[in-house]
């Protein structure tokens, strides 16, 4: 009899005291408790029993109860948990294990199985009515969208980089950054596109364009499973590096390559020449003592090694030159050939397919306030040293103009100015089977004092333009076309300014000045983004401010920038642009 007073004691107190959920048996109430602590020392739970871990892919759940069940709700327990798993199904198996089966957990993160509705047959609800299953098929890693492992100032265009994770996170930290530009690097805030995707704002403070490294952490970011980021990401960038400097101060002038990859610094305000040689650090003046000559000088690669000078303007002088020189870049040797039949500076000078020269345009005598422009042309062969003038004209005088030799073979020349300082809106070829000249398509934008660039598809680059109207306009001639429309706009003024095609495609636009003013030239380094948005980039800054200058592409696709004015003092020093860290 005695032993019937605790349960009847227990069974009256359950009546008495109200219940949160109803349910006297509930774990979570006041009575529950009392009746748990009559009948077992052990709260109402279930476990797993399938022998299954819960690490990879898993599509079943065996569990195991410690008390007897009470009849099992399958279709209550599917509808409440067919929200988080697809196709789920609830089966009782025997007195205290339920089989729960779905369509396989393939995301690897924390998953509730909802068991809010399971009763042991003595009435009580689980004391958690939730079980987590836990899927970790991987470490997560980061990855950085349109990532290139060796890249350019481009990088940082944007101001934002876009990460996606190899799976969900549960967060996403900012990177840490580490290496030689990290310093100049600020991490501003983070949008998350969703659980993969992460982009990141940044500013930068850049001094100079050099070459640098950036690597990337991230050490706060985990996925689902807690599992932190296990990768990071190492970005190097080219920039530029301080060359040796020139012997001489040299402006106005043009660098040229033999095929060693010597690099050659002619005139230019200075009557000698110097060399580079390939592989070396410090540049040779090998003839200190040249024909006199000012500026206004062209020069041309005739092979692979002879160098032809023509025409240009002595120092205090109005009249042009009209003799010419070869320089033998191996020996160095430099001796008089044929000269000009016409007196000419600031002329334009091409070499043919045949390997003869096209000698076209230029002044000839320098007034107050104008000049002579001529409209003749000549033709040099370099096997009998003879320049023989053309009967035909140029359709229009020109100097202060730029040419460059087509695909098929023509010469086109662009814009320029007839004897004023005013630019032309004109172009013109030269067929060199009939040796006659036509007019090209017009440009729309009037153009003196320019420079122009063959690309690698055939197209010409317009760029560079003294007298423009004050206009930042970069032109292409379209060869497929034959037109020629602006590509894009610069940001800054880049008169006397050097372009270079790099080895992605894109065009490096390095120094110029603004309104003929060479102290206020751009240390800005631009990118076009040429053939893809043709747009401009901010590239970075340079170490100087210069105009005037000239630049030679070597066969690594590494450019090389010498001389030129900043502040109209003569800039000896040189850059390479394309080498890394």
């Amino acid at each position: 009899m005695n032993k019937l007073i605790l349960p009847l004691f227990v069974f009256f107190v359950g009546c008495v005291v109200p219940s949160e959920f109803k349910n006297a048996f509930d774990p979570k109430s006041m009575t529950s408790l009392i009746l748990s602590a009559a009948f077992t020392n052990e709260p109402f739970s279930c476990a797993e029993r399938s022998n299954m871990k819960s690490f990879g892919n898993i599509n079943q759940i065996l569990l195991k109860c410690n008390r007897e069940l009470s009849a099992v709700d399958t279709d209550f327990l599917t509808s409440l948990n067919e929200t988080t798993f697809s196709n789920i199904t609830f089966t009782k198996l025997g007195n205290d294990q339920i089989w729960v089966q779905f369509d396989p957990l393939i995301f690897d993160g924390k998953y509730e199985l909802n068991l809010q509705s399971v009763v042991s047959g003595l009435g009580e609800t689980l004391q958690e009515d939730t079980f987590p299953i836990v899927i970790d098929t991987q470490l997560p890693t980061v990855n950085l969208n349109n990532y290139i492992p060796i890249t350019d100032y481009t990088f940082f265009s944007e101001r934002y980089w876009d990460f996606s994770s190899s799976e969900p996170l549960s967060h996403f930290s900012p990177p840490k950054l580490s290496g030689s530009l990290a310093s100049s690097i600020v991490i501003r805030s983070i949008q998350k596109i969703n659980d993969s995707n992460f982009r990141v704002y940044f500013e930068t403070n850049f001094v100079s364009n050099v070459p640098g490294t950036i690597v990337f952490s991230f050490e706060d970011s985990k996925d689902k499973a807690e599992n932190s980021v296990t990768n990071s990401i190492t970005v190097r960038l080219i920039g530029l590096v301080k060359g040796p400097d020139l012997n001489y101060g040299r402006a106005e002038f043009e660098a040229f390559q033999n095929e060693n990859g010597d690099v050659i610094a002619i005139y230019g305000y200075s009557s000698n020449a110097e060399i580079l040689r390939k592989g070396a650090n410090q540049f040779v003046v090998t003839n200190p003592s040249l024909p006199s000559i000012l500026r206004g000088e062209r020069g041309v690669m005739l092979d692979g090694k002879r160098l032809l000078i023509t025409g240009g303007i002595p120092p205090l002088a109005t009249i042009s030159l009209n003799g010419s020189y070869i320089l033998d870049t191996d020996t160095t040797a430099f001796s008089a050939t044929g000269n000009m039949n016409q007196i000419r500076f600031v002329h334009n000078i091409v070499r043919l397919l045949n390997g003869k020269v096209l000698v076209l345009g230029g002044v000839s005598q320098i007034f107050p306030s104008f000049f002579i422009t001529l409209d003749s042309a000549e033709i040099y062969d370099p096997n009998t040293e003879v320049f023989t003038e053309l009967p035909n004209r140029m359709k229009s005088p020109r100097s202060f103009s730029c040419s460059v030799l087509l695909n098929d073979g023509r010469v086109f020349t662009i814009g320029g100015t007839n004897g004023i300082y005013a630019p032309m809106d004109t172009t013109e070829f030269f067929d060199p089977v009939t040796e006659t000249f036509s007019w090209g398509p017009n440009l729309p934008i009037a153009v003196g004092a320019l420079k122009c660039l063959k690309l690698s598809d055939g197209n010409v680059l317009i760029y560079g333009a003294q007298l423009s109207n004050l206009s930042n306009a970069t032109m292409l001639y379209d060869f497929s076309k034959n037109r020629v429309v602006t590509i894009a706009n610069s940001v800054y003024r880049r008169e006397w300014s050097d372009a270079q095609e790099l080895p992605d495609g894109g065009i490096l636009f390095f120094g110029g000045a603004y309104r003929y003013n060479t102290s206020e030239p751009s240390r800005t380094i631009e990118k076009l983004d040429y053939g893809k948005s043709n747009s401009f980039y901010d590239m970075g800054m340079a170490r100087n401010s210069i105009s005037k200058h000239s630049g030679v592409k070597f066969s690594d696709g590494t450019l090389f920038f010498l001389g030129g004015e900043f502040g109209g003092l003569f800039h000896h020093g040189t850059d390479y642009y394309g080498l890394t860290e």
